[in-house]
């Protein structure tokens, strides 16, 4: 006898098929074996109730306050748990009652299990469209500053910038992301023409001497962004999630280029100046729904949007274990979910490291975990170590050399 625990519908699929079930059977069986917990917040007695009922209908449950069944509790917390095939009937259930409240649970419920159980984590930007639901991407970073955390001044100069490119590249990066400003906490914002000074010069000239490789260009600022994108930048990547320079979403929608849009709360200056969540992962999703929400209605593709949940950033040591441990969570959207734990702080808090740059193994060690819960792009100083750990991360769970 052997204990199985599936993380993904194809591994159920795998199984399924190693046994030899008929292909009729396959489609019929499959979601039987995932199970999720859906948590809804501050549920009404009586939505509650029917909640209950009508889980327990299925054969799945739904967990809530002790007193909701005699109304001495007003309202409740409510934890449905089950397996996909029975959460999608719930939901379809739920659809034909009378209140409204459960009928947009309802939508809210199927939309998020078809992000996670059915999306391809599409990710376009100009003429190249991959899906990332079975592979990673590398983004190397390239920080031509004097005051980041971790290297700052190392590669202000364009030499010493195109020799790092060529390392990176050669040591197997997808993208290259080039900051122009420190968003470290407690840091000062770089004015325009500087920030457009020290990042110009260097993507034409990483743009002259690799013609295939793919930039990205690290800035909230719309100016920055369009220039950039003029001189052939494939991909902005916004810390403010839209929220800094309101021309940006202008800018991203005359183009074709890839976004990322990170979840960050305050500004670099202020955002360590004790945050506060009552639930960091839900709160990070309501973001996201509002991002999303603005992508829609400046008319982009939501496929060419990576969304980040910003490790460090407006976060306290506990948030961010919190995000690492929950990034299925963020998979509801259905988009790629970049992770940025890098040489940051909150490893060197676990581990008592105060040099950045020794914080190698920590940060291996968090982006393994990201990408084994679902995590698609990592941001690292260190490419080829991380190539290496993430490929053989990739070939265990797959099982596949």
């Amino acid at each position: 006898m052997r204990l199985l625990k599936f993380d993904s519908l194809d591994r159920v699929r795998e199984k399924l098929k190693e046994i030899g079930v008929d292909k009729v059977a396959l489609h019929l069986m499959e979601a039987k074996g995932i199970c999720y917990g859906i948590l809804i917040k501050n549920c009404k007695f009586y939505h509650a109730n029917i909640l209950k009922q009508e889980a327990l209908s299925l054969g799945i449950d739904c967990a809530v306050e002790k007193d909701v069944i005699t109304a001495k509790t007003k309202e409740s917390n409510c934890l449905i748990l089950g397996d996909v095939k029975r959460l999608y009937k719930l939901s379809e259930k739920l659809r034909n009652q009378n209140f409204e409240f459960l009928r947009n649970l309802a939508y809210k419920m199927k939309k998020q299990l078809d992000g996670v159980i059915k999306s391809e984590f599409i990710f376009k930007f100009g003429n190249e469209e991959m899906s990332l639901k079975d592979r990673f991407l590398i983004m190397g970073i390239l920080n031509v500053t004097p005051d980041s955390f971790s290297d700052g001044g190392e590669y202000f100069d364009i030499d010493k910038a195109l020799k790092r490119v060529e390392e990176m590249v050669n040591n197997g990066a997808d993208i290259i992301d080039i900051g122009g400003e420190s968003t470290r906490p407690f840091s000062e914002p770089v004015g325009l023409d500087e920030e457009l000074r020290r990042v110009i010069p260097v993507i034409e000239a990483i743009k002259r001497e690799f013609k295939n490789v793919v930039l990205s260009i690290d800035t909230y600022k719309s100016k920055v962004a369009k220039e950039a994108l003029d001189r052939g930048v494939e991909i902005v990547n916004d810390i403010s999630g839209l929220g800094f320079d309101e021309k940006l979403i202008e800018v991203l929608a005359s183009s074709d280029c890839g976004i990322v849009e990170m979840h960050i709360k305050g500004s670099p200056k202020n955002m360590q100046k004790d945050p506060y969540y009552d639930d960091v992962v839900s709160e990070i999703n309501d973001k996201f729904s509002e991002i999303l929400s603005k992508i829609k209605n400046a008319g982009i593709d939501e496929n060419r949007v990576v969304l980040d949940p910003g490790i460090g950033f407006g976060k306290r040591f506990e948030h961010n274990l919190e995000i690492l441990n929950n990034i299925e969570a963020f998979k509801v959207w259905g988009r790629p979910i970049l992770i940025g734990t890098s040489r940051k702080s909150f490893i060197g808090g676990v581990l008592n490291i105060k040099n950045p740059k020794d914080r190698l193994f920590g940060t291996i060690a968090s982006n393994v975990l990201a990408f084994a819960k679902g995590a698609h792009v990592f941001r690292v100083h260190d490419v080829k170590v991380h190539k290496e750990a993430l490929m053989l991360t990739e070939s265990i769970l797959r099982e596949k050399i």
